[in-house]
This record gives C-alpha cells, sequence and structure tokens, in this order.
C-alpha cells in the first residue's frame, strides 16, 4: 500500500458527499450504540477492581417460601445470620451487616440529602476500603463517628479535603467527621454518601429487627477464610436457619409436609450478576441489548456493503483504468479495503462523539452509571481497533466486485453486473436487513403495548391528584399531628390521611395469616387511619368506618392478643375467607397471627402488586398514629406542594422533605421497561432506516441493472404500473421471506418477556402487523425516487448508453 492509495480513498469520499454522509452517520450511530453496551457489560459484568480477591467476598441472600406467593430472591439478609454463623464458628474470617437510609445531614443552617450506609467495621476489612485521610474501621467502631466521601464532604462543608473532626447533625445526633473516602466506583456494590456505626443510636434499629429469623431490612456481607468456597456457607446458613426459631415463627401451614419456610444462600461478588438477586432480569436485559447492538452493527455493515456494492458497478471504468495501468489484484482489493477502514474510523470517530452525547440519556434510560470513561486509552485503542476490523470486513465483498470487473468491456463502455452469486448474496443480505427490522419493530411493540397495559389496571384506588409526603422515621408523633392538623386547615386540602406506605409502592409488603374456622388465608398486611381510605378514595363494598373507635397506636406488648382491632379487608380476602358477600364478612372476629380482628369494612378488591406478581388478599389494621406516609388530596398540586414546603421546617428543620405525587411513584415500578421499551423503539427505527437505506440501494441496482428492459416494455406500451409492478417484483418476495423468519421470532420474543407478568396484554398478531406496516411504509419511501426514475426514463437515453 502506497501514501497515494489513502489520498484516492480520501478523494472518493469527498467526491461524493451525500453517499459519505450516508454511511458514515449508519455506522457512526451503531457504533456509537454498540460501544456504549459495551461499557455496559463491562462494567456490570467486573467487579469493582478496589475489592481485593473479590471471589472471597460474599453476599448472603434470602427467598422466602410462602405458599401462594412467587417472590424472588432478596438481596436483603436478616441481620439474626450475622451472629448466628458466628456462633456456629463457620469458615468467615469477616461478617458485616449493612442498612441503607436516605437522611438529611445538618451543618449550620444547612441541609443536604445523603445516601447513609450504617454498617459494622468489619466492612471495611471485607472490601478493602481505604481512607484518604483518617480510619474507616475507627470511624465504623463508634456511634458518634462518620466516614465521608469526598462528594459528600464537598457538598456539606463545601471542601473535598481537611473535614476530619467537623462537625454535623444526622437525625438529631451530634456525629464527627473520623475518615474521608474517595468516591465508590459506579459498578461497586456499596453505594454510599456516608459511612458511619450500625450500633450508631441514628441507625434507628429497633432491638426485635436484630434477632428475627424472618425480617429482612438490610444487607450481611462476609469474606471467606481461606479453603471454605460460598456453596458450603450456603448449605450451613440454611442447616441453621431449618433448626431456628424463624421456622416456628410462621404459620404452620408454611411448614406442612416437611416444607421449607425460607431459603438462603451466599453469592460471591464476581457471580452477583449472573447468580445473585435479580440476576435473571440483569441477564435478560444485557442479552438483549447485546443482541441489539450486535443486530445495529450488521445492518450498518450490510448497508454499506449494498451501497458500496453499487458504487463499485459504477467506478468499473476506473477500475479497468488502474488494471490496465499494471494495479495488481492485491493492491487493487487493498485499494476497497482501505476505503472501507477509512469510513469505518471516521464513523468510529463521529460514534465516540455521539456516545459521549448520548451516554447521560443512556445511563438514565437503564438506570445505571458507567464506571468506565469514554475516553480512557484502552477504550479507544479496542474502539479503533473494532473500527478497522469492520473496515475490513466490509470491505470485502466490494474488493471482489471490483476484482470481477472485465477491462476490455468496461472501457468500451458496456455494463457488468456482480453475477447472479452477487445478486443472490445481496438480496440475502436486504432480507436480513428486512427481518432486523421487523423483528425489532415487533419487539417494541410489545413492550410498549405491555407497558402501557400495565399502567392502566386499575390498583382499586385513586392515584391522580395525591402527592405523598415520607416522614422521618425518628419523628414523634407530636409533630406527625401537628403538621397534619397544619395542613388539614389549608384551602388546598380537600383529604388527607396516614399510611405505613403509598398503596402499590412496595410490591412485596409483609405477609399475615388471616384464620376462619379451618380456613387459613395468607393476606397483605398494611396499615392506615381513616383519612387514608377518603384521600384515596377507595370504595367500599359493605361497611362504612363512621363511629368507627380506631385506636390510637397500632397493636403492641402483652396486652395485644387480648384486643380486638378494627381492620378493613378487600373483596379478594372476603372472599378468599369463604364470605358468600361482602356484606357477611362485616361485623366477623377472626385471628390474624396473635390478634384477633373485627371487619368493619369490606373494599373493593385492591391490587398493591405490580403486574408481575399475584394479586393478594388484602387487610388493613386501623390505627391513628406511628404511620411513615401522609397523603394529600386535592385539585391544584401546585398548592399543595407549597402547604407542605412552608409547614415542613416547623415540625422537622432536621430532615430533607421529600414529597412526589402518588402518580409518580407507581410508574416507577415499570419506569426501566418503558425505558427498554423507548430504547428497542429507537433502535427499530434506525433498523428501518438502514433497511430504507438497502432498499434504496437495491433500487438503484435494479433499476440500473434492468434499464434496457424497462425502456423495451416502455417502447411496447408499458405504463407506470407496469414498471411499478417490475420493482415491486423485486421487494415483494425479499419482505415476504424476511416476514416468515421474522413471525416466529417476534413470537419468541413476546413470549419470554411476558413471562414475567401475571398480568399480561391481549395483543394476537398485531405487533407483526404493525412492523409489517411501518416496514413496507419505509421501504415504499426509500424506493419511491427510484421508482420515479424508472417511470421517467427516456428510452433515447438508455439505448444510446
Amino acid at each position: 500500500m502506497k501514501l497515494k492509495d489513502l489520498r484516492v480513498s480520501w478523494r472518493q469520499l469527498l467526491a461524493e458527499p451525500a453517499y459519505s454522509l450516508v454511511v458514515v452517520l449508519g455506522l457512526a450511530v451503531a457504533i456509537a450504540a454498540a460501544y456504549l453496551i459495551a461499557l455496559l457489560l463491562n462494567d456490570r459484568w467486573l467487579p469493582d477492581p478496589s475489592v481485593p480477591r473479590p471471589d472471597r467476598v460474599v453476599r448472603l441472600e434470602f427467598k422466602g417460601n410462602i405458599p401462594g406467593r412467587n417472590d424472588d430472591w432478596f438481596s436483603s439478609m436478616p441481620y439474626v445470620f450475622r451472629s448466628a454463623l458466628r456462633d456456629a464458628k463457620a469458615p468467615l474470617s469477616h461478617v458485616a451487616r449493612v442498612t441503607e437510609s436516605n437522611l438529611g445531614l445538618r451543618v449550620g443552617e444547612q441541609i443536604s440529602k445523603n445516601r447513609i450506609m450504617f454498617a459494622d467495621p468489619e466492612l471495611a476489612d471485607i472490601f478493602g476500603l481505604k481512607a484518604l485521610s483518617g480510619d474507616v474501621k475507627a470511624a465504623l467502631s463508634k456511634p458518634d463517628t462518620v466516614a465521608l466521601t469526598t462528594s459528600a464532604a464537598e457538598r456539606l462543608f463545601g471542601r473535598s479535603s481537611d473535614v476530619l473532626g467537623q462537625r454535623l447533625r444526622m437525625r438529631g445526633q451530634e456525629m464527627t467527621v473520623a475518615a474521608l473516602l474517595p468516591r465508590q466506583a459506579a459498578n461497586s456494590e456499596l453505594e454510599f454518601d456516608v459511612l458511619a456505626s450500625f450500633e450508631s443510636p441514628a441507625a434507628n434499629q429497633a432491638p426485635w429487627m436484630l434477632s428475627a429469623w424472618y425480617y429482612i431490612n438490610g444487607n450481611v456481607y462476609a469474606r471467606l477464610a481461606d479453603g471454605a468456597g460460598a456453596a458450603q456457607i450456603g448449605t450451613l446458613m440454611q442447616s441453621i436457619f431449618d433448626r431456628s426459631p424463624g421456622t416456628t415463627e410462621v404459620p404452620p401451614e408454611w411448614r406442612a409436609g416437611g416444607r421449607k419456610t425460607a431459603f438462603v444462600r451466599a453469592v460471591p461478588l464476581n457471580r452477583i450478576p449472573f447468580e445473585g438477586s435479580g440476576s435473571q432480569t440483569r441477564l435478560m436485559l444485557y442479552s438483549a441489548l447485546s443482541l441489539m447492538a450486535l443486530t445495529m452493527l450488521a445492518l450498518a455493515a450490510i448497508n454499506y456493503v449494498n451501497l458500496s456494492s453499487v458504487r463499485t458497478l459504477r467506478r468499473q471504468r476506473e477500475i479497468a483504468v488502474r488494471k490496465s495501468l499494471g494495479a495488481s489484484p492485491a493492491r487493487l482489493g487493498l485499494q476497497f479495503v482501505l476505503e472501507s477502514s477509512l469510513v469505518a474510523l471516521l464513523a468510529g470517530g463521529v460514534g465516540l462523539l455521539l456516545a459521549w452525547l448520548l451516554a447521560p440519556g443512556f445511563a438514565d434510560l437503564l438506570d445505571v452509571k458507567f464506571a468506565t470513561k469514554l475516553f480512557a486509552p484502552a477504550q479507544l485503542i479496542s474502539l479503533a481497533l473494532a473500527c478497522l476490523l469492520l473496515g475490513a470486513l466490509t470491505g470485502l465483498y466490494p474488493a471482489r466486485v471490483a476484482l470481477g470487473v472485465h477491462c476490455a468491456p468496461a472501457l468500451q463502455g458496456r455494463k457488468q453486473s456482480e453475477g447472479a452469486a452477487g445478486r443472490r448474496l445481496r438480496r440475502a443480505m436486504t432480507v436480513l436487513q428486512f427481518g432486523a427490522a421487523l423483528t425489532l419493530s415487533g419487539a417494541a411493540v410489545v413492550v410498549v403495548w405491555q407497558s402501557e397495559f400495565v399502567a392502566r389496571i386499575n390498583p382499586g384506588f385513586k392515584t391522580e391528584g395525591l402527592l405523598a409526603i415520607d416522614l422521618p422515621e425518628t419523628a414523634k408523633r407530636e409533630a406527625k399531628r401537628g403538621l397534619f392538623d397544619v395542613l388539614q386547615a389549608q384551602a388546598a386540602v380537600k383529604q388527607l390521611g396516614m399510611s405505613d406506605d403509598i398503596p402499590g409502592r412496595n410490591g412485596i409488603g409483609s405477609v399475615t395469616t388471616m384464620v376462619r374456622g379451618e380456613t387459613k388465608v395468607s393476606t397483605r398486611n398494611s396499615a392506615g387511619d381513616a383519612g387514608f381510605f377518603r384521600s384515596y378514595e377507595i370504595p367500599f363494598l359493605a361497611g362504612s368506618l363512621e363511629g368507627v373507635q380506631i385506636p390510637e397506636q397500632p397493636p403492641r406488648g402483652p396486652d395485644a392478643a387480648k384486643e380486638v382491632w378494627p381492620v378493613v379487608i378487600d373483596a379478594t380476602a372476603a372472599q378468599s375467607l369463604g364470605y358468600a358477600s361482602p356484606q357477611q364478612a362485616l361485623g366477623e372476629i377472626i385471628r390474624s397471627d396473635d390478634l384477633q380482628v373485627r371487619v368493619v369494612a369490606v373494599a373493593g378488591a385492591i391490587r398493591q402488586e405490580s403486574a408481575r406478581q399475584l394479586q393478594q388478599p388484602q387487610l388493613f389494621m386501623l390505627h391513628q398514629n406511628g404511620h411513615s406516609v401522609l397523603t394529600l388530596n386535592g385539585p391544584d398540586m401546585a398548592a399543595l406542594r407549597a402547604a407542605v414546603s412552608e409547614a415542613w421546617p416547623r415540625y422537622f428543620p432536621d430532615d430533607v422533605l421529600v414529597m412526589n405525587s402518588v402518580n409518580e411513584e407507581l410508574a416507577q415500578r415499570y419506569r426501566l421497561d418503558r425505558n427498554i421499551g423507548r430504547l428497542i423503539a429507537a433502535t427499530s427505527l434506525l433498523a428501518l432506516l438502514l433497511a430504507a437505506f438497502g432498499v434504496y440501494a437495491l433500487a438503484a441496482y435494479t433499476v440500473r441493472r434492468a434499464a434496457l428492459e424497462i425502456v423495451i416494455r416502455k417502447l411496447h406500451g408499458a405504463g407506470h404500473r407496469h414498471i411499478a409492478a417490475l420493482l415491486i417484483k423485486e421487494f415483494a418476495p425479499l419482505l415476504g421471506l424476511a416476514a416468515l423468519i421474522s413471525l416466529p421470532l417476534i413470537w419468541w420474543i413476546a413470549q419470554q418477556y411476558l413471562s414475567g407478568f401475571v398480568e399480561r396484554a391481549q395483543m394476537g398478531g398485531w405487533p407483526l402487523l404493525a412492523a409489517l406496516l411501518v416496514t413496507l411504509l419505509m421501504s415504499g419511501l426509500a424506493g419511491l425516487r427510484h421508482a420515479l426514475a424508472a417511470m421517467s426514463m427516456r428510452p433515447i437515453l438508455a439505448l444510446r448508453d
């Protein structure tokens, strides 16, 4: 290869700017998407490099085995396993409990929200946490000291150094900064702004939580001793649990017939992406993203090969001249490979810029952060090598076409084709383009359709016009009631009520067993006051709360079992308990775990679970205080927010106000599904555009190759519709074959995606039909120019040529 070959390649690109723009942009978009996805997979599948020997660090996971439930593995674990494993002398060098909270931290008059991680001191040894200054382990050993990341120090004190000894206030507790840490990598298992002791009063850990065997509220991590394995620890934990009080704390029917009440396991840090909690969903997502990246690259490459092949056929005289002047086959073939490599490198440069621009939106769509830098030297070298490889592969076919040009006919002005084999290959590539576009379009329709369907499922309560405020966990009853009373007097507030959570925000919830005679029903247990039902406008099928004496506090203490507590159940619970009608359940006294409850009202069927989970019978314990969420109902959301913002500092001066509309909170359950649908839709649109370019190139080649046939037909009286039919005859079989290939793929994708949902939209064949119609439209528009050119072709010019 000589330098002038490179200049020839560059001049060829400049000579046809429209062609160059199309192929470079097409490849650039595909390269940008593939580059971002490759970086994401690299981050997700490789553990944080700062953790020493990550294969020796395990996360303990828990899975309940409640009858009638289909719960997945939880990444959380009962805290009691830390002491249980120590007592059993498990082969672990360190074990640490971890819990997280988003709290407001006060420094002077300023309050900022931070992600706090309360942990045992052993966490520093497990993850190899190194401080920039101070001592992390010492900071976690005292109840009144904390360790900050540099970003948290900057936010709290306005600087990222010299903060040791500074004071801050957390949940009313004075804390001293004892260590400064670097910001954790985006792919780290630990995500925090502040580290504090698990034993700190600010952690707000109730004593019963630390000894409960069937309550999960945080994580437990451990480092394996030399010679020990994760499977060995998992077997030991299961044995400990099967002999523990956890098997007797649950209803007898949960363990009937030797049934295990729960499963436990230990997952190494480097295997969490593949085997840990939520790994099936992640693997499906990452596999889909990988397939999308490869598909986009393949489509862009096919598009380039199609366009460059047509362009090569138009350069027959140039090729013949170069052959006549002594250019060897190797040099001639290398010239076309070089042109393709230059296009790929230019596309890589543009793709890198696009990746930088798209990275924030891409990360937001998938709710991830990139740990690897886009412009890191290793990544740039990998990108350049991948572009050169792509250029070499896409340049092989145009080089083959060029080598097949015969000098004499080309110099005489006689056109040559790429041959029957070349036409078959081009048609096969076009079928692949059509098939990929159809499949991606059909998949996008399936995901978007299902996302819209689940968003419209009636949960049995109002979601519009509601503002939910998360109350601080350590808030005193007087402060909660004071805020309640002030807001109740506001004109903008139509109704307000308190509950333990926004209904439907937590897809799992706590479970209790309701017993009526011989009938036992596992129900979801929630809590609220009378205003809760009015705020959410939950309809009652029988009974009401008028005149009902609602207790001040939730049932607790030794006398709780002696009292009869008022409850509201929904229609699903009433039916499951065997009541013939909602009215029959009114006034009934039934047992719920260790309590006696009286049904004072029956609501319509309520769904708090997501569409991926079975709808559970619902029970609501009634009490007036002790709740953690305050919900306001009003016609003007802005006025509600203003009223809360004004009243909040009077009652919770040390806490950050967190308020969101109920619609926004519930929409988070399906946010990832909606975003994936948008991502697939964008990819399918790109695939359609690339397929359209392929149609454009094939139409251009078809018109060129069939020019003589077209003019002869026109001379014999063929009209425009006959000429159009000639082009349709070229493309219709290709599109039909692509549809036949895509149909089972779309059906399989739909089944795989919808298998994760209990509630599924009925789609039938609409996804394929929608994809087919869009592809037909795009193909028709792409081939329109050359169809019009064929119709208006002047016979004298074609015959002269």
